[in-house]
């Protein structure tokens, strides 16, 4: 998310780090991914960060061996829904699809799909198509036709791999758009050399996994921890 914000100065998200913890903060969309600190191990990074946010709403994804549980929610912080992350090796994955997956044809292609597929305003599909092209990126798109209807990215840090960046349009679900996006970004890594590929999803609500969370499973990914994320006083 450092990477991605950088790679759209002036953009809808900005981010600022103090001690190895990274904050990102989106005025124009108060959502919790887009405003959230991640990599945070010691209050001091904390007290440095939170001016970011003006007063506003911000969230903490904590590491659980961060140990510091405890003091937040000393300091006001409640505990909201956690994430599951998820890893896997580099084993392929059969992905059968009547669509075409590619590497992403244009920027516009790649934040159209994501845009579209998660209901987000245009804006943030400008702010995704910013990673087409950038290094590490590997950015991929399910055309049907000349239509892009879904898209995935896979980041790569040392020999590890991030995927994120995942949405289907809704008129095209059921179509094994994203198993042939995870395919091909599976595949992807394979060539880079990578070791490890991470993932993750919010934590079964009710006892239930949902949608994101039984894909995940089904495309080989194993449950690693819970990453609970804590909501800001403010």
């Amino acid at each position: 998310m450092r990477d991605w914000a950088a790679a759209s100065p002036g953009g809808p998200v900005e981010a600022a780090e103090s001690g190895g913890a990274v904050a990102l903060h989106s005025a124009a969309f108060p959502v919790r991914e887009l405003n959230r600190i991640v990599g945070l191990y010691d209050l001091a990074a904390l007290d440095e960060l939170a001016p970011l946010y003006g007063g506003g709403s911000f969230w903490v994804a904590l590491d659980p061996d961060a140990g510091l549980d405890d003091e937040l929610l000393a300091r006001g912080f409640s505990s909201d829904y956690a994430w599951q992350k998820f890893e896997r090796g580099l084993e392929p994955v059969d992905a059968p699809t009547d669509l075409r997956v590619v590497d992403a044809e244009t920027p516009d292609d790649f934040g159209t799909a994501f845009a579209k597929g998660y209901g987000l305003p245009p804006a943030l599909g400008e702010f995704a198509a910013t990673i087409v092209g950038r290094p590490r990126w590997h950015c991929f798109v399910a055309y049907d036709g000349i239509e892009p209807v879904a898209a995935g990215a896979l980041f790569e840090s040392g020999d590890a791999g991030w995927l994120g960046a995942a949405a289907t349009l809704p008129s095209h679900r059921g179509r094994g758009a994203q198993s042939a996006v995870l395919s091909a970004r599976v595949e992807r890594a394979r060539e880079r050399g990578l070791r490890v590929l991470v993932t993750e999803t919010g934590v079964p609500r009710g006892g239930r996994p949902g949608a994101s969370y039984r894909n995940i499973l089904r495309s080989g990914f194993e449950p690693t921890y819970v990453r609970p994320n804590y909501a800001s006083p403010s």
